[in-house]
């Protein structure tokens, strides 16, 4: 009951999203609704904003405030400007008046005080003058400044007016003007750096007028107070006096002009910060018209020179049109002159038939001779008709090259002046390579028939020569002919015939000059082609390093927080757009045209909904069905219980989601409108369920909550929390980040707002990788393990380039922030590429291993080897090197593939001039490194007779000499396990015979040295005396171990593997003989290095030749009384059990003594080699002991009497002594 509670739910929610879509969606064809008519626009290339009518009368409006403004305060300063001026009249009267008075005062006492406030208010009248004048001056400035702002503003919006003409001005300019307009392109962008050096002064002004400003409101009380003291001090001086109503009111009028005075300046200066308020702001919009007007003029010199290009296209396209008219003319000719060649040909060969059928009917030799000229002559003129018809058809493939070369120009004209992306360039580089392989043919084959053609010619010329000679043998022959008649014509057939060949050379000749022209139109076409693949190279680098330039700045974030606060609005409006969706959908289900049309898509809706229901549950219920089939199964491959049930569980999780998402995508098919919200949701459904896929794929793979049932086998038992938290967030932040960017791009936002946002996002994105990237150790878990040496070398590999890795995609995403993402994807696709080389490398590696593992157990089962034996160790360590051997070529072929690929994009990238110059130069001095070493590398010494040798050359050698160096060790190796084995060698002669191919092999590998290297054997003479010099002296002794080590090699006096020892009693075990030393190992495992003239000029005892069997005693002694017979048995029994002592020849027993204490008797015994020996020896005396003690024999030990005398004590000695007494000890030495 739930679960239909569930199913039905879902089926509601299910429908009443696609109705909606459905309101949303359905907007009529045939709408009345009136569509705004689209503002004219232009966009200049370097600009990513769009300049319409909307940014013109936007900027017109704010040019008719500046106007207003401006005709405000431009009347309000010239009426200043009058007062200013009556005031100054006024000032100036009163100043001359001030003047007189001083003259009529006497200069005595009580008018001196007077006169000096009298001088007082004259000088602040005086500066009252003097800055009425400079505030005359100011008024002047300001309104010279408005005047200027507003023709700054008015060239902006003449600027505007243009740019959106552009277009007709484009088409009445003449397009051979573009260099003139690209050249004044380039003035233009000088007058920006001055624009920006004016904005930079009038800034400045702004901060000293508003210094100013403030420095003079801080002192012009304190000139006031300074003043005031002054007036007081002569106040108080003249107090009493008849004059002191005088002096209070000169006080007062003193006092009055400095007041005017200090609000004068302070008016003054306020007029200087709004002037230089006016400049700065004019010079803001006079640098971005110096801006607009650079990228205007840039974009009509790109426009013009577009036009030209254009023009020049269409030019040769109409010589194109021109050549094929030309060449359908020459054909149409070439049909009617081959048709006269053909008739021409058809009646030679029946004239020459007719003759040959007459010189059958006539007896006269004469006519015959006759007949035989005649036919000659048409044959000879068959001839000159089959080479005019191979002329005409020379002549046809000239003009045939000549279409195809000028329609090859015009394709690539064509593609030239368009903009162009990798992936055209790609396939155009693909079309120009198939090209210049068909005219590399065609030159090849031109060259070809030039030849035969040449060839031709001197056979031509050879019969011309042996036809004039033979004309006169004819002149002489048919002189004698009674007939006259016949021997005229017999002279006119040579005649003819030699007329002909001449033709026929001239002919030759001609057709020789097409084909010659021919080739000249093949090899310029390959020229042409030569060409047009270098543009395509600095074309590709030159997209590789465009730029995008992102407009971020303070106002994008001005801008978002503005759209956040009006954020209700936005939703209020949409909600509208909505209504008027819903009621247009309405308005056209009531129109009758559209009603059965509207209905029908519903019925295909909810079919498609039925469709989708009941797929969905079958699927899940199926998916749920065969889950619960592997749990209960059981087989325990990795496919049925780890693979299939993860990929069915994600299918169950995201089948839902899927279809909703496929649903959108049909119903938007069902209803073809562009709507925004529509698109928006559709993009959003596939991303969720996009994102459920990975999502449960996630779960799956590292899930904690899956335990050892992970589908990553290497993790099963391991808790990646790490992982799966960070891939969790990834794809979360994922699924945010680009659903919102995705609904700004699709409802045209502000394209600064979204290069922010994704800004954001691959910020997020570095930093949620990295933080992913901390988890190497797991990480290293997914890949082979290290039980192969293959997943040893992988992890080596791996474990190097994991930090170059990660640096790698950090910078990915430092480029593809700082604006080139043809660049990014570039490297991306180079990264994927050398990926997927090591995956494939990885593969096929292990694929050859596999097959040679398979083919080793086949060969391990024929040669019937057992487990853990001797054998099995050398059948692996024989066929070990061809797996290792293979890992070594993949890797270095697998690091090749990847060199080379990652050499052609940094080739492609770094040679082209459109990269960064700090690029270029960084190269450049790398390249001029390489290039250093590589000169030093050539640089020739020169020997004896002319030869001479390089480093490189040397280099070369000693490289092949260590290359032999290896092969000679791989085949002592293989020599050693594969041929002297199967010939049953012992071991100190495979050692010997292996030792002497090396040696051999090394002496050739000098030989070969020295010649790839150039250097002669002669001229080693002089080092070869010089070397015996050295022997001679300082290398007696290497020398001396060198040739003991060749004769212990050839005499083999001992061999790897004997026992010897040294005159010093050193015991051991020979382990190897090389040229200056032998190598022996000790019982206790030392390891001993002796020179090689030790054992030469030494006594060495060899306990192996002539071979190893060797002969061991045991010494025992048994008591006085023993029976020997038995002592006899019981040692040969036991020589008998032991496994050491061989059975042939036997054992025997030797009574070798009677001892002093003890019946002595020695075992002797025979063993393989001194080894067993020693461990018979011990092993028997254990046994001895053993058996002797089951028997009652008695071993012997030493015995001694030992008799004591009595002494006399020595005198006054009151000890008291004991008789004495005799006593017998046994002494017991412990016998071994």
């Amino acid at each position: 009951m739930k679960t239909l509670k569930k199913y039905i739910i879902k089926v509601v929610v299910c429908v009443a999203m696609c109705l909606l879509w459905t309101s949303l969606c359905i907007q009529a064809q045939d709408q009345t609704v009136a569509v705004e008519k689209k503002a004219d626009e232009i966009k200049l290339a370097g600009q990513r904003t769009t300049i319409k009518n909307e940014d013109l009368e936007k900027a017109k409006n704010r040019l008719e405030e500046i106007k207003v403004s401006a005709e405000k305060t431009i009347a309000e300063n010239e009426t200043a400007i009058l007062k200013l001026q009556s005031d100054r009249e006024s000032t100036s009267s009163y100043l001359k008046k001030l003047t007189e008075e001083k003259n009529t005062y006497p200069a005595e006492e009580p008018h001196v005080k007077y006169l000096e406030l009298l001088d007082k208010e004259i000088g602040i009248l005086k500066e009252k003058i003097d800055a009425g004048n400079e505030q005359l001056e100011e008024c002047e400035d300001l309104i010279a400044a408005l005047q200027h702002q507003v023709k700054t503003y008015a060239n902006y919006v003449s600027l505007l007016t243009s740019a959106l003409k552009l277009n007709e001005t484009i088409a009445a300019t003449p397009a051979d003007q573009a260099a003139l307009v690209r050249q004044e392109a380039e003035i233009a962008k000088g007058y920006i750096k001055a624009a920006q050096a004016s904005m930079k002064e009038k800034e400045s002004l702004i901060a000293i007028a508003t210094k100013e400003l403030e420095d003079y409101r801080l002192k012009a009380p304190v000139i006031m107070q300074g003043l005031v003291k002054v007036l007081e001090s002569l106040k108080a001086d003249t107090a009493g006096s008849k004059l002191e109503s005088l002096v209070q009111e000169k006080i007062n009028n003193v006092l009055f002009w400095q007041k005017e005075v200090s609000n004068l300046w302070i008016s003054i200066l306020k007029k200087r910060l709004t002037i230089a308020k006016i400049q700065y702001d004019e010079a803001i919009q006079a640098l971005k018209s110096a801006e607009f007007n650079a990228e205007l003029l840039a974009e009509k010199a790109g426009l013009l020179e577009e036009k030209q290009k254009t023009e020049e296209l269409k030019r040769k396209q109409e010589e194109l049109a021109y050549a094929k008219k030309v060449e359908e003319v020459t054909k149409k000719a070439a049909e009617v002159t081959r048709a006269e060649t053909e008739k021409t040909i058809q009646e030679a060969a029946k004239k020459g038939e007719e003759i040959v059928q007459e010189q059958m009917i006539t007896t006269s030799p004469e006519k015959k001779r006759v007949l035989e000229l005649e036919a000659e002559v048409y044959k000879q003129n068959g001839m000159v008709a089959k080479m005019k018809d191979a002329l005409i058809t020379e002549g046809a493939q000239r003009y045939k090259g000549r279409t195809e070369l000028k329609k090859l120009q015009a394709d690539i004209g064509i593609f030239l002046s368009k903009g162009a992306t990798v992936k055209d360039i790609e396939e155009m580089e693909k079309k120009v390579a198939a090209e210049e392989k068909r005219y590399s043919e065609a030159v090849n084959s031109v060259k070809s028939l030039i030849v035969s053609l040449d060839q031709v010619k001197k056979l031509l010329s050879d019969k011309l020569a042996l036809s004039s000679e033979e004309m006169s043998n004819i002149k002489k022959e048919v002189s004698s002919f009674a007939d006259k008649e016949l021997a005229q014509q017999a002279i006119n057939h040579v005649e003819q015939r030699i007329k002909a060949q001449e033709e026929q050379f001239s002919l030759v000749l001609e057709r020789v000059n097409i084909l010659y022209e021919r080739l000249e139109i093949r090899e310029y076409g390959m020229s042409v082609l030569s060409n047009v693949k270098e543009k395509l190279q600095q074309m590709k680098a030159a997209n590789i390093w465009k730029r995008d330039e992102v407009q971020i700045t303070t106002q994008t974030f001005d801008v978002i927080y503005l759209d956040v606060i009006n954020l209700p609005s936005g939703i209020h409006a949409l909600l509208e757009t909505a209504k008027s969706h819903m009621k247009n959908a309405a308005a056209y289900i009531t129109l009758e045209k559209n009603t059965v049309r509207f209905w029908l898509r519903c019925l295909g809706l909810a079919s498609l909904i039925a469709l989708f229901y009941f797929s969905n549950r079958y699927i899940r219920r199926w998916s749920t069905d065969t889950l619960q089939q592997l749990h209960e199964s059981i087989t325990f491959t990795y496919f049925k219980s780890r693979l299939l049930p993860s990929l069915l569980v994600i299918l169950d999780k995201s089948i839902t989601v899927l279809w909703v998402a496929v649903l959108c995508i049909l119903i938007r098919a069902l209803f073809p409108v562009k709507i925004p919200s529509t698109t928006s949701a559709m993009y959003i459904l596939l991303y969720i369920s996009l994102y459920t896929a990975l999502k449960g794929f996630l779960v799956e793979s590292f899930g904690p909550e899956k335990g050892h049932r992970k589908l990553v086998v290497s993790l099963a038992y391991i808790s990646p929390k790490h992982i799966y938290k960070s891939l969790s967030i990834i794809l979360l932040f994922s699924l945010i980040s680009l659903s919102f960017i995705t609904v700004l791009t699709v409802f045209q936002y502000k394209r600064d707002v979204i290069d922010l946002f994704w800004f954001i996002y691959r910020i997020g994105m570095l930093l949620l990788l990295l933080w992913l990237a901390t988890q190497k150790s797991l990480f290293f878990k997914l890949l082979p393990g290290k039980n192969s040496q293959l997943g040893r070398l992988i992890q080596r590999i791996i474990g190097i380039i994991y930090p170059v890795f990660v640096v790698f995609v950090v910078s990915l995403f430092a480029i593809r922030s700082l604006g080139y993402p043809i660049l990014t994807y570039v490297l991306l696709k180079t990264c994927i590429k050398s990926i997927v080389a090591a995956i494939i490398a990885l593969w096929i590696a292990k694929f050859l291993l596999y097959r040679i593992s398979r083919m080793r157990e086949r060969l391990f089962a024929a040669r019937k080897i057992e487990k853990n034996t001797p054998e099995e160790k050398k059948f692996n360590a024989a066929t070990a090197a061809y797996g290792i051997s293979l890992n070594y070529v993949a890797s270095i072929v697998c690091a090749i593939v990847i060199v080379r690929i990652w050499m052609g994009t940094f080739r492609d990238a770094v040679d082209s001039p459109a990269a960064p110059y700090l690029i270029q130069k960084i190269f450049a001095q790398v390249g001029i490194i390489f290039r250093s070493i590589g000169n030093g590398l050539l640089y020739r010494f020169v020997m004896q007779e002319g030869r001479y040798t390089t480093p490189l050359r040397i280099i070369f050698a000693i490289l092949v000499l260590v290359a032999f160096f290896f092969l000679a060790r791989y085949i002592k190796k293989l020599m050693e396990e594969r041929v002297f084995s199967r010939l049953g060698m012992e071991r100190g002669l495979k050692h010997s015979f292996s030792n002497l191919i090396r040696y051999f092999i090394v002496a050739i590998a000098v030989l070969i040295g020295f010649n790839l290297a150039g250097i002669p054997l002669r001229s080693l003479a002089f080092f070869a005396g010089a070397f015996g010099i050295g022997i001679g002296f300082g290398m007696q002794n290497i020398i001396s171990n060198f040739v003991s080590g060749i004769i212990l090699l050839l005499e083999r006096p001992m061999r790897v593997g004997d026992v010897v020892i040294l005159d010093d009693g050193t015991l051991g075990t020979i382990e190897k003989i090389s040229t200056r030393s032998t190598t022996m190992i000790t019982p206790d495992n030392f390891v001993l290095t002796i020179p090689n003239s030790k054992f030469v000029e030494g006594r060495v005892t060899n306990w192996s030749l002539p071979d190893s069997v060797m002969r061991g005693s045991v010494q025992v002694g048994v008591a006085y009384g023993s029976d020997v017979a038995l002592v006899k048995k019981c040692l040969l029994e036991i020589a008998a059990q032991n496994q050491n002592v061989k059975k042939f020849p036997e054992p025997y027993v030797r009574f070798d003594d009677f001892g002093d204490s003890s019946l002595v008797f020695k075992l002797f015994y025979w063993a393989d080699d001194p080894g067993k020996r020693w461990f018979a020896m011990s092993e028997m005396r254990f046994s001895i002991d053993e058996v002797f003690r089951k028997n009652k024999i008695e071993i012997a030990f030493p015995q001694r009497d030992i008799h004591i005398r009595s002494y006399v004590p020595f005198p006054g000695s009151n000890t008291v002594h004991e008789n004495n007494k005799r006593e017998e000890t046994q002494e017991k030495p412990q016998n071994t």
